[in-house]
């Protein structure tokens, strides 16, 4: 693949994280939400406020870049002095995050949350793009630092899960050519028979396949996929947005909320995905423009490319 062009796809898998994240977060925990008015009601933000996706995202992304390889002593430590709980952690995360910061082992705390089961939210689906990025011409190494991403905060096996899916997807998204038509099945068929391990996703990433093919209406879509902050009920969810929408960054953003629920995640993991396979002249120049640290953000993922670039040809 030509240098710029894996480039713009670092910058669109960052930025259309980060933007769906950011508009998601407009509506997040609503139920109904019309096309109409979430149109309106970008267009009367002076900005684009992200929330605590986009703040774990850039953590991911900068301690890939120190230390050239996802190290989860440098991300937890990253986590830790990047938090602003004006970002809207979830409570498991925020647990974990001031326990190890008072000293205890990451290890054994993300253990020990949620009664000795780990958290099986997506919080480390959301933030995982950067590693699929990163990763993307390596799939076995991408697995091992999916893995190892999730579970400094989320050590539940459906949580490890979701960013795993999460990660071979976005892989397969820089990896595809936006040229042509995205090949939804076999990544589907990936995804199904070597990534999930599980029964629940399994079923989730089949039902996939069968709300694409039927042309399903949102209502079917949530209530066979979810729309909710497990795992399991988002990462299937942005996939299945992101297969309707390929072609269009914008309608997949829009898609992704109008299913309401989680919002800012499920359009946050959408937008990693059209991102990474459209590039960054797909996403809309007026919605880059008020995005909140764009260029901060735009200058994190040129430097995740470049870092990639260079150990690639060492």
């Amino acid at each position: 693949m030509p240098k710029e062009n894996l480039k713009s796809k670092f910058l669109g898998g960052m930025i259309g994280a980060a933007i769906g994240d950011a508009v998601g977060g407009l509506f997040e925990g609503r139920w109904k939400i019309a096309l109409e008015e979430i149109s309106t009601r970008i267009q009367e933000e002076p900005m684009l406020r992200y929330t605590d996706d986009t703040q774990m995202t850039i953590g991911v992304a900068e301690s890939i870049i120190r230390n050239k390889r996802l190290d989860p002593d440098d991300l937890i430590k990253t986590f830790i002095e990047n938090f602003e709980a004006s970002r809207g952690y979830g409570w498991g995360t925020i647990r974990v995050l001031r326990r190890v910061k008072r000293g205890e082992n990451w290890r054994d705390v993300s253990r020990e949350i949620f009664g000795g089961k780990g958290s099986f939210g997506n919080g480390a689906a959301m933030r995982v793009s950067p590693v699929g990025l990163f990763y993307y011409d390596d799939p076995e190494r991408l697995v091992t630092a999916a893995k190892l991403s999730s579970l400094v905060t989320h050590s539940h096996p459906l949580g490890v899960e979701g960013a795993v899916i999460q990660a071979y997807s976005v892989s397969t998204a820089v990896k595809s050519d936006p040229r042509e038509d995205f090949r939804g099945e076999t990544l589907l068929d990936d995804l199904v028979d070597r990534i999930a391990k599980t029964e629940v996703f399994k079923s989730k990433l089949q039902a996939v396949r069968e709300l694409l093919a039927k042309g399903a209406s949102r209502g079917e879509v949530v209530k066979r996929l979810g729309n909710g902050a497990e795992a399991f009920n988002s990462v299937p969810t942005a996939i299945y947005v992101f297969l309707k929408n390929t072609r269009n960054f914008r309608a997949a953003i829009l898609d992704s909320v109008c299913l309401g629920g989680d919002t800012d995640t499920i359009a946050s993991m959408v937008g990693a995905l059209s991102g990474s396979y459209l590039g960054f002249q797909a996403i809309p120049e007026e919605w880059f423009r008020r995005l909140e640290d764009g260029e901060y953000i735009r200058g994190l993922a040129e430097t995740l490319w470049r870092t990639k670039v260079s150990l690639t040809h060492c």
